[in-house]
């Protein structure tokens, strides 16, 4: 008998709590159009590898299918601001034993329907960290911050649309 009232107190608590597995997307919403990101560092080939990691978390997460601009109801624009590398810890050798690298970005999302601006954030910031011993470098750190931006920036379409 316990057993069935906690599984109903359950029953109760999922489900007045809002989850949801549906897109939190607009529904209306088919293509969006993502162009090769912007690059305002003097690290070059950086917006491939990022445009690539958005584009795989949209494809990935959402039902959006990746479009040609004139068929996109969106488009989203990025640039990479800055990048900045730091070391953390060096050896005797002065062999880089751990390091950071921050990311920082321009995004915005517009309505290609209405030219509306759904989402303009500036200066957004992600940091990794690698470790030399383990084999890992800077594009090591890259990739992963790459990876972490592309889920941050599809959470933000789904919030803020």
């Amino acid at each position: 008998m316990m057993r069935r009232v906690l599984f109903f107190i359950l029953i109760i608590v999922l489900s007045g709590c809002g989850y949801s597995t549906r897109s939190l997307l607009r529904r209306d919403l088919e293509g969006i159009h993502v162009p090769i990101f912007d690059n305002d560092t003097f690290r070059r080939g950086l917006e491939f590898g990022l445009t690539k990691a958005v584009k795989d978390e949209i494809l990935f997460r959402t039902r959006l299918k990746i479009v040609d601009k004139e068929d996109a109801d969106a488009i989203l624009y990025g640039k990479i601001a800055d990048v900045q590398e730091n070391v953390l810890s060096e050896n005797i050798a002065d062999d880089i034993v751990e390091g950071s690298v921050t990311v920082l970005l321009d995004i915005k999302l517009v309505d290609a329907r209405t030219g509306r601006n759904v989402i303009e954030k500036k200066g957004l910031q992600w940091k990794t960290e690698y470790i030399g011993r383990r084999g890992e470098a800077v594009s090591t750190a890259e990739n992963e911050a790459f990876v972490d931006i592309a889920e941050r920036i599809v959470n933000l379409m789904e919030e803020d649309w």
